[in-house]
């Protein structure tokens, strides 16, 4: 369910360009970031029929078809719409469809045993301190999708507005310089460095040594010697400890584990998927959903 590596990249594949209304009395302009031009009448008239038979969620429990004639925009009818549309352009089967449904359900509206909590206290957010869209993310800086997408989730923080990042950490074991880049990122939150820090690491996961990661944190401003002293502390290997202990009673199994408002990320992420996905928790804390 995580990793729908092959469904997703079909639907990036394809035109994300701007809304342009379309066949017939469908209202297919109420579909986003999508050319219905590009389609052929016949498929989107088959579009449309398989619409009114899959089940919408959030405030509107009909079909997506019906709820997409909701004024103004249902948004979650508009979404799925797109996404049904762009699912089956990649002649992804009926069964792929409805689990996809089904995963954009669990991950909105997840079950209340589903739900997790995490410790934030004392830890400085990326994005405005009182964002309402609390996202948490469990990483490892030699994990190679990390390196990928923890740096989207952090430029989604730095522009989006309303979004707050909290970084963790999740050093896989076997993977020989996590702990220490681990190490180093905790320390630079003792210097006030965290975010200044810790994001630079992604440039250098072909190169985690102590000598580069200190070197870095030389050039960010930290003295070498208090920064080594600082990545042996106690302290540090104690958060580090906490962090990974705490992702592992909330299921974590492996990196990166992402939370939008305790609600886990089951797909595959993408840039387009994860600001979609934190838009969509907008629309429920405002009611829109």
């Amino acid at each position: 369910m995580r990793r729908q590596v092959c469904l997703w990249a079909g639907l990036i594949a394809l035109s994300w360009s701007a809304t342009v209304a379309g066949a017939g009395p469908f209202p297919w302009a109420r579909v986003p970031d999508v050319r219905v031009d590009d389609f052929r009448p016949d498929f989107l008239e088959r579009v449309a029929r398989r619409l009114e038979s899959l089940p919408c969620y959030g405030r509107c429990q009909g079909s997506i078809a019906a709820c997409l004639q909701i004024v103004p925009v249902h948004p979650t009818a508009a979404r799925l719409a797109r996404d049904v549309l762009l699912l089956m352009a990649q002649e992804s089967t009926d069964a792929d469809v409805v689990k996809w449904i089904e995963t954009r359900r669990a991950m909105a509206h997840p079950k209340p045993e589903d739900m997790r909590d995490f410790q934030l206290d004392g830890q400085k957010p990326l994005g405005p301190a009182d964002a309402p869209v609390v996202v948490v993310e469990f990483s490892d800086f030699e994990c190679p999708f990390c390196s990928q997408i923890v740096p989207i989730l952090e430029q989604l923080a730095r522009t989006h507005g309303k979004v707050r990042l909290y970084a963790k950490q999740f050093p896989i074991k076997g993977h020989a310089h996590a702990l220490g880049a681990a190490k180093a990122c905790v320390a630079s939150d003792r210097f006030g460095k965290f975010w200044e820090y810790c994001p630079r690491l992604w440039e250098l996961r072909a190169d985690l040594s102590e000598e580069r990661l200190v070197k870095l944190a030389v050039e960010l401003g930290m003295e070498a010697a208090a920064f080594r002293a600082a990545m042996g502390s106690e302290e540090v290997l104690n958060r580090i400890a906490d962090e990974k202990l705490e992702g592992l009673k909330n299921r974590v199994q492996g990196t990166p584990a992402i939370f939008v408002n305790g609600k886990e990320f089951l797909l595959q992420p993408s840039p387009r998927l994860l600001k979609d996905r934190i838009d969509e928790e907008l629309d429920i804390l405002q009611g829109r959903d």
